[in-house]
Order: structure tokens, then C-alpha cells, then sequence
């Protein structure tokens, strides 16, 4: 998933960003920003500056928008960049790296080439300082790669926005008159003009990025320390949830911003397409998100004093400067091709999951669709799953004893997961492998003999019987109950929903209260239940996608003895929720998913027609693919930045509900415009069938996701209690 992965060295990272933001707690100068060199960042080494830093660049504006400071801190690392290596303005870099002349960059269309040289026309609008020294021009056209004019204006030439006509209140915003001033040609850096026009995106991402991040804490401050009706303003739900949303987006932003970042200081190839999309993603959503920051803040939000409101400006003038750009049809394609192994994983392990796929995959798997539907289809999953087994894919990180491989890596399940997602092959199922992990951790040895080598087999499926009518998500509420009876034998009462896959199980992980007296997490116990138990029913559930995939279990006396038992009586909360901790990483794997979604999407867009052109050429389809695609983007590179901190022992407090919200919400916003697709313009022409196919399986697939392993709403809740420690509503 890591877009060309660079060795980064995290703790520099970290004292550069708490050393900016000392500076900018305070009231410095340019000057002062020159002389801790912070400005020669974008400056070749041989120019007098610290080399291409596109990283540390990006962590100094960043922080700069966080304290809403006014200095032109972009616009002069630009221009330094720009005019670096140009003997005749050697003077004027001088000024700019020392912070003695403020500079300027600006993405001007109004670039003409005038006999053997260029020359700007009209007016540009750009966020420095009086008196500006230095105004880079950068625009299409030279040799592919675009042009570069230096601007030296006369006092003449520039004035400041005033009144109602400068929005951003935090800078100056000065109109410098192009038809004037004087302009010279400026060789391509050795970077490339393009690498420097996507980082001036980048750096306006960023210096949002910062705005954004420091007014989602000062209005979580603002709500807990208010109050209604008793109680902190930040413990109704409603609120909560907004400012889960405003983290969710925070967190999403900045793993964007990072892998743009990284991308472009590498040069990497693919570094123009993450940038487009992180302004794709960005813009917009930042601007919307500030402007619902003033709501939060009710009366006091609308007030000048309050700093919201001057974050808010800042971000519409910084989208002006990183304003989204349509991804074209061919754009959209090659952004999906190829692909994107996670980091650190081992390529020889791929390269065997690629080939045992290719050779023994059964068919191909539907989305919601995931159960057999015949003996056939049965038998051949099971086969398939002894195949994983045999050829040491599923089960590596299973002790040696017990059938693992002593090679096994911490990621290999993840690159199991995507291999399987790239070949729509039937992946494994959720519960066996959260059963598998229960009892290699607190089963006993007996119970591990009996069950785990017929697992390996796919003798032996396994479902959950956790979930119940009155206690969905709310998994401490079961009321489902085992009692002990005189012989030490348990008699099973209750039931339990939404079991999947319990219709063709052999084997349940039941979670039961055993201790009548208990509530919540204390007194509970995992029981092994046969599926085929006296006094066991099963009553399917179809889903909306017509498939049998959950089912209803009732337990009417059924009797077992204590060797079903798993792990300690009444310690039931902490033996099922470790079961969990096998899926970690699945997740990362899934993400994928939206990008083959995506793929669908664009195949049937392209091949339906409105009025004898395809629908994807349009404007407007573009725009909403394009936004789709960058919401793909933004969740793979939070999901790969969770990853490399879990592995680095530094992952952060719900992490993984934050992934989990960008993953299914992207999912079911995409399945839904594709089947809006399908429906809008059938019939589908044959070539594009089979991608209409899965849209409509995903789309009706899609809630579960957003409902099954914690809700939505559970997620936000989490991220809320976890992560932004907001009070209690009790």
C-alpha cells in the first residue's frame, strides 16, 4: 500500500515540529525563521540550502497554519527554491534564505511566450509581505515540464487587499500588476517545475492541514468546558460525534499530506498523482469542516475575537491556491493500475500466495455472497481452505507445534488478504480465525488437539455466537445464559443473531453470562458449542442481497460439558475479546476493495452513454469519481501510516475505528453512485456486465460493513471516549 516508502526518521520529525511551533508561539520575523534555517528547506546544498526537504518543508508551514501566522513562509521557501543556482540573482537568494526579502509563489495561467522569451500578463493575488521582494511565476508550457518567471516588482506595481475585499485576515494579500513588472526566465530547478508547482499544493494542504488541526482542539476545548442543561456541552452524543467527524478527517488529512510528502521528496512517479488527489481531497472538505467549526462554537464562533473564523478564511484562500483538478478519465484508470505491496512485507511470500491463487482459487467470490450456496460450492471452499493450510498461507502465525511456520512475518496475513481481494478469490473466514486464536491462547491442550488440526483440514468451520436481539453492539448487555448443574455439565439458554455462517458451522465461540448475579463485562464465559446440539435451532436470515448468510440461534436447553469450556469461568470478556487481536491488519487489505470498486465504477461509466457520450466524460461524473477517488486514497494512506506505527510500537488510541470509518463509508458511497450509474442508464452493454455485477453486489453489501464488527455510531463513539477523552454524558 506505500507509495515508494522512504527511510524517515521520525524523531528529526518530531523535535522540527515542536521547534516550529516554539518559533511560531511566539511573534517572529522572517528573519527569525532565516536564521534557525527554516527557509532554505526547498534550497539545494550547493545554493547554501539543506537540499530537497519536501518533508521538513511540510512540517514547518504546517505549523505555521496552526498558529495562524502571517508571514510568507511558502511563498519564500518557493522562491528560493525556484531561484537557486542563478548566479545573477545570488543576492536575492541571499535575502530570501536569510528571511531579509519576503518572497512569493504563484500558479499563473497567464503565461505568453513573447518572441524567444516569455512574459506575464494580467494580475496576481498572492499571500506575502511588503515589501515583496521576489514573485515566482509558474505555468504550463517551455519544455513539458513548465515555465518559470522571476518577478521583481516596484512598490508601483503592488498593492494590498483591504476591506471587504481580503478575505484571509490572518495574511497580507497583495495584487501585484503583471502587465508592468518586469519578468525573467528561470531554468527548471533540477527537481523539475512540475515537482515545484505540486509542492506549492502541498504546502497550502499543509498550512490548512494545521489550521484545521488547531481549531478541532480549541473547539473540543471549547465544548467540554461549556456547559447546558447540567451538563459539558461535548457529552451530548451529537456533539461528539461532529467532533469525531472533525478527528476522523484531521487524521485522514494529515496521512494524505504525509504520503504527498514522501512522494514528492523522492520524486516519485506516481507524486503528481497523490498530489492531485490529496488537493482533491482536501479543499473542500477542510473549508466545510471550519466553516461547521463555527456552528460548534454557537454565538461565540460568530464573533470576531474568536479565531474559527480566521482559520476558515485562511483555508478558502489556501484552496484557491491548491484548488481541486479533475482526474480525466485516463487519469482515473492509471491511477488504479499496478500494484501498491504494503511496506515491509516479504515479496517471496507474495510472489508463493500469487502462484498457490492462480492454481488452486475455487472461483470468484461475490461480495455478500461470502457462504456456499450448494454441496459443490461447500466442498470446494473447504478444499480451498485446506489448500491455504497445506501450503503454509493460512495459519503462519500459529506456533511451529501446532502448524505454523517459524518464517512467518507480522505482516503476512495482511499480504494474504490483498492477494486474495486482487484475485476475487473466497478469503477466509472471520470467525474460524478468531477461533483458531482463542483457543491457541486459552484453550487447552486437549481442546487444541481436537480442534485445531481439523481447522487446517477445513474439516471444521466455526461461527460466532456472540451478538444478541437486545445486545447488538453492546456486547457486555448478553443475557443469553449457562448454568452449572450438579455434575459440572452447563444447560444453554437464550439466544443468540446475526450469527454468519452458523447454517453450515460445525462449531460456536459462544459468549454467556454464567454468573446470574453479574453485570456488564464481569461474569461471563466462552463456551465451544456443536452446532448440531439437541436443543440447538437455526433459522436463516437473508440479506437484502438475497444471500443466506446470517442466521438466528436459539438455545433451548442444549447441555455441555465442562470441556467446552474455554479459558476461566467468568473470565469470558477478556477470552473473546483476544480474539479479535487476529485482526489487526485485515483492514489494511481491505481498503483495496475500494480502489476495485472504483475500477468498476469507471468501467461501466465509460461504456454507458447520455446523449451519445459516455457518461464518465462528463463534468460532473468526473468531479464526484474523482472525490471518490481521493476518499480511497486518503483511507490506504491512513491505513498504511497504522500500520507502520503498530509494527514501530507506536500506534495511537483508536486507530483502527478511524480506519475502519474511512474504509465502509467510502465503500458504501461508492457502490451506491455505481449502481445510480447502472440504473440511470440500463441496459449495461455486455462488456461492462460483469463490473455492474459487483457494484450491485456491493452496494447491497455495503451496510453491513458499516454495522457489523461496531456500528458506525459505536465507531465514533470510541474515537471519542478513547481518543478525545470527551466527558461522559452520565
Amino acid at each position: 500500500m506505500s507509495d515508494n516508502p522512504v527511510a524517515i526518521d521520525r524523531d528529526e520529525l518530531r523535535l522540527l515540529r515542536a521547534t516550529a511551533r516554539e518559533v511560531f508561539t511566539g511573534t517572529p520575523t522572517l528573519a527569525t525563521l532565516g536564521e534557525v534555517g527554516l527557509l532554505s528547506l526547498l534550497t539545494p546544498e550547493e545554493s547554501g540550502g539543506a537540499g530537497w526537504r519536501v518533508l521538513e518543508a511540510c512540517t514547518v508551514v504546517r505549523e505555521a497554519g496552526r498558529a495562524l501566522d502571517g508571514l510568507p513562509v511558502g511563498g519564500t521557501l518557493l522562491a528560493a527554491g525556484a531561484v537557486a543556482g542563478h548566479e545573477e540573482q545570488q543576492a536575492l537568494l541571499d535575502g530570501l534564505l536569510g528571511g531579509k526579502i519576503p518572497g512569493a509563489f504563484h500558479e499563473h495561467q497567464g503565461l505568453v511566450r513573447s518572441g524567444d522569451g516569455w512574459t506575464a500578463t494580467g494580475a496576481a493575488v498572492v499571500s506575502g509581505a511588503m515589501p515583496l521582494g521576489g514573485l515566482v511565476l509558474a505555468g504550463e508550457g517551455g519544455d513539458g515540464d513548465g515555465q518559470l518567471l522571476l518577478v521583481t516588482p516596484e512598490a508601483r506595481d503592488v498593492s494590498a487587499l483591504a476591506g471587504d475585499d481580503r478575505l484571509d485576515t490572518t495574511r497580507d494579500e497583495l495584487v501585484v500588476d503583471l502587465s508592468r513588472a518586469a519578468a525573467t526566465p528561470l531554468r527548471a530547478p533540477a527537481v523539475g517545475t512540475r515537482n515545484l508547482l505540486d509542492v506549492a499544493a502541498l504546502l497550502a494542504c499543509a498550512d490548512t492541514l494545521g489550521a484545521l488541526e488547531a481549531t478541532a482542539e480549541r473547539v473540543r476545548e471549547y465544548l467540554i468546558g461549556r456547559s447546558a442543561f447540567g451538563r459539558p456541552l461535548a457529552s451530548f452524543q451529537v456533539l461528539q460525534h461532529r467532533l469525531t467527524d472533525l478527528e476522523v478527517l484531521v487524521a485522514a488529512a494529515d496521512a494524505l499530506v504525509h504520503r504527498a510528502a514522501v512522494a514528492l521528496a523522492t520524486s516519485a512517479p506516481q507524486a503528481h498523482r497523490v498530489t492531485r488527489l490529496m488537493r482533491a481531497f482536501l479543499a473542500d472538505r477542510a473549508v466545510a469542516a471550519l466553516d461547521d467549526c463555527i456552528q460548534l462554537c454557537g454565538g461565540i464562533g460568530f464573533t470576531w475575537e474568536w479565531p474559527v473564523h480566521h482559520a476558515m478564511r485562511r483555508a478558502v484562500r489556501n484552496a484557491a491556491v491548491a484548488r481541486p483538478q479533475l482526474l480525466g478519465p485516463e487519469s482515473l484508470r492509471a491511477s488504479l493500475e499496478g500494484s501498491r505491496p504494503s511496506a515491509g512485507t516479504n515479496d517471496d511470500f507474495r510472489a508463493h500466495v500469487r502462484d498457490v491463487i492462480t492454481r488452486h482459487a475455487p472461483f470468484d467470490a461475490r461480495e455478500g455472497h461470502r457462504a456456499p450456496k450448494t454441496a459443490e460450492q461447500e466442498a470446494a471452499m473447504r478444499s480451498w481452505y485446506k489448500t491455504l493450510y497445506d501450503n503454509g498461507i493460512l495459519g503462519r502465525s500459529w506456533p511451529v507445534e501446532w502448524g505454523g511456520s517459524p518464517e512467518h512475518q507480522p505482516l503476512d496475513e495482511l499480504v494474504l488478504t490483498e492477494e486474495l481481494i486482487r484475485a476475487r478469490a473466497p478469503r477466509p473466514i472471520d470467525q474460524v480465525l478468531l477461533a483458531s486464536h482463542t483457543l491457541l491462547r486459552y484453550g487447552t491442550d486437549e481442546q487444541r488437539e481436537r480442534y485445531l488440526p481439523r481447522i487446517r483440514t477445513g474439516e471444521y468451520i466455526w461461527c460466532q455466537l456472540f451478538s444478541e436481539p437486545g445486545a447488538g453492539s453492546d456486547l457486555a448487555g448478553v443475557t443469553s445464559r449457562a448454568t452449572v448443574r450438579e455434575d459440572g455439565t452447563w444447560v444453554l439458554s437464550g439466544q443468540k443473531t446475526w450469527t454468519t455462517d452458523g447454517h453450515w458451522a460445525q462449531f460456536g465461540m459462544a459468549l454467556l453470562r454464567t454468573d446470574p448475579a453479574s453485570e456488564r463485562h464481569a461474569g461471563l464465559t466462552v463456551f465451544i458449542v456443536p452446532m448440531d446440539s439437541p436443543g440447538l435451532e437455526i433459522r436463516p436470515m437473508t440479506t437484502m442481497g438475497g444471500a443466506h448468510e446470517f442466521n438466528d440461534v436459539f438455545l433451548d436447553g442444549v447441555v455441555l460439558g465442562p470441556e467446552h469450556v474455554v479459558g476461566e469461568i467468568g473470565q469470558g470478556w477478556s477470552v473473546s475479546m483476544s480474539g479479535l487481536e487476529s485482526e489487526r491488519f485485515t483492514v489494511g487489505g481491505n481498503v483495496l476493495l475500494l480502489e476495485q470498486l472504483l475500477a468498476d465504477l469507471i468501467t461501466v461509466a465509460g461504456a454507458v452513454e447520455d446523449g451519445g457520450e459516455p457518461v464518465l466524460h462528463r463534468p460532473e461524473m468526473l468531479e464526484r469519481i474523482t472525490q471518490l477517488r481521493s476518499e480511497a486514497e486518503a483511507a490506504n494512506a491512513y491505513v498504511t501510516g497504522h500500520i507502520e506505527r503498530a509494527l514501530a510500537g507506536e500506534e495511537g488510541e483508536a486507530e483502527a475505528p478511524i480506519a475502519k470509518l474511512l474504509y465502509t463509508e467510502a465503500y458504501n458511497r461508492t457502490a451506491r453512485l455505481g449502481v445510480q450509474v447502472i440504473t440511470r442508464h440500463q441496459p449495461v452493454p455486455e462488456d461492462a456486465q460483469a463490473a455492474a455485477h459487483r457494484l450491485t453486489d456491493a452496494y447491497l453489501w455495503s451496510r453491513s460493513l458499516t454495522i457489523s464488527g461496531g456500528s458506525s455510531e459505536v465507531m465514533r463513539n470510541i474515537i471519542g471516549k478513547r481518543r478525545l477523552r470527551l466527558p461522559s454524558g452520565r
